[in-house]
Parts: C-alpha cells; sequence; structure tokens
C-alpha cells in the first residue's frame, strides 16, 4: 500500500513539474508577440534570450517561392542528403543549423493538389501519422491566409530514443503541385524555434 501511495504521489508532483515547466515556458514565449518575431525576421535580425538572431530571404525551386531563413542555416548538398532516398522525382532542399540541432525541409512533389484542398490534405496526413509513429501529440493546428498562398500547418511533440522533438509540418501549393515544408527541432529549442518557425513560415511568397 505505502508503495502504491509513494508512486501516486510522485506521479502528482511530477505533473505539477510539468505544469510548472510548460508555464515558464509560455511566460518566457509570451516576451514577444507573434506580430513582433514576423516583424524581425522580415527586417532581417532579432534579438531574443540573449540571442541576435540574422535572417535573410532565400528563393526556392527555380525561383519560383521565397521564405526568409536564418542565416546560420546552410544548405545540405545534395548527394548527402539524398543518400539513400529513392524518391528522386521530388524536388527536394533540406537545411540545417551550426549545431545540428534543427532542420528545415522543402519538398515540392508531383502529387497534385489545389489551394483550397491543403487543409484537408494535411487533416489526413496528420492522422497517418499518429497511426505510425507511436506517442505522437499534435498540439496546434491552424490554417494561414498570406497574400496569393493558404498554408496548412500542424505542430507536434515526437518522442524519440535520444528525447523529445518538436515539428513543425506545414503544406501548401505551387503550380499545382504539392509542396511540403517542415522545421524539425529538440524540445529545449522550443522557445525560440516555435515562434521562429512560425514567423518564417508566414514570410512564404510566390515570386
Amino acid at each position: 500500500m505505502t508503495v502504491y501511495w509513494d508512486e501516486k504521489i510522485l506521479d502528482a508532483w511530477n505533473d505539477i513539474q510539468k505544469r510548472r515547466e510548460i508555464k515558464e515556458v509560455e511566460e518566457k514565449m509570451a516576451q514577444m508577440s507573434p506580430e513582433e518575431w514576423l516583424a524581425g525576421v522580415q527586417l532581417g535580425v532579432i534579438e531574443y534570450e540573449g540571442q541576435t538572431i540574422s535572417c535573410e530571404e532565400k528563393l526556392f525551386f527555380d525561383e519560383q517561392m521565397a521564405i526568409h531563413l536564418p542565416t546560420s542555416m546552410w544548405l545540405i548538398p545534395r548527394g548527402i542528403e539524398s543518400k539513400g532516398n529513392t524518391t528522386h522525382q521530388h524536388d527536394q532542399m533540406t537545411y540545417k543549423n551550426e549545431k545540428g540541432t534543427v532542420m528545415f525541409g522543402l519538398t515540392h512533389m508531383t502529387h497534385l493538389i489545389q489551394m483550397d484542398d491543403v487543409e484537408q490534405f494535411l487533416s489526413t496526413m496528420t492522422i497517418q501519422l499518429k497511426k505510425k509513429q507511436a506517442g505522437l501529440q499534435v498540439v496546434h493546428n491552424e490554417v494561414i491566409e498570406l497574400s496569393e498562398m493558404k498554408v496548412a500547418s500542424s505542430e507536434f511533440v515526437i518522442p524519440l530514443k535520444n528525447g523529445k522533438y518538436y515539428q513543425i509540418l506545414f503544406v501548401t501549393a505551387l503550380e499545382g503541385r504539392l509542396l511540403l515544408g517542415s522545421f524539425h527541432f529538440a524540445a529545449d529549442e522550443v522557445i525560440v524555434w516555435q515562434p521562429l518557425a512560425r514567423a518564417l513560415i508566414r514570410t512564404m511568397r510566390l515570386v
């Protein structure tokens, strides 16, 4: 009986600690509004949590679309990126930061899609991901209306053997084909990278 109650007390304590951690993260993230993050990205520099983050606009897929990215992220050479990958029919770009803790990918698929169908596509894809990935938690969904694009976005917490990871998956249409993007980073990077990634996605535009 004592062991049972000790376990209950420990579970309750762990739950309290998690809630405190979540509250602390939310308080830190509230120091800058989404509008301030977006303005900083578009301006080209953000000062946050003792970090200076420089950003610049990059063009992709024969200069058909643009998105801002931190200058600290660099393109993984295609030969390394596609090693062991047989999906050569897709146009794919992968970036990572200097520490290797943050990955960004863009894939222009062969799958045909209309702009109005991207939300339903991502909803179906999310259901499939939850079935395949044990413990995956969906924490946020939204549809972003940009001037020329509609972007559907889902955010996940993914438990892996070496820790938890956070992923922001987004889809839109480019030239009538599916454009799939993703930011993937360690959970301890979420204070900076969740609001930063959300702002970066909002800089997407057709050229």
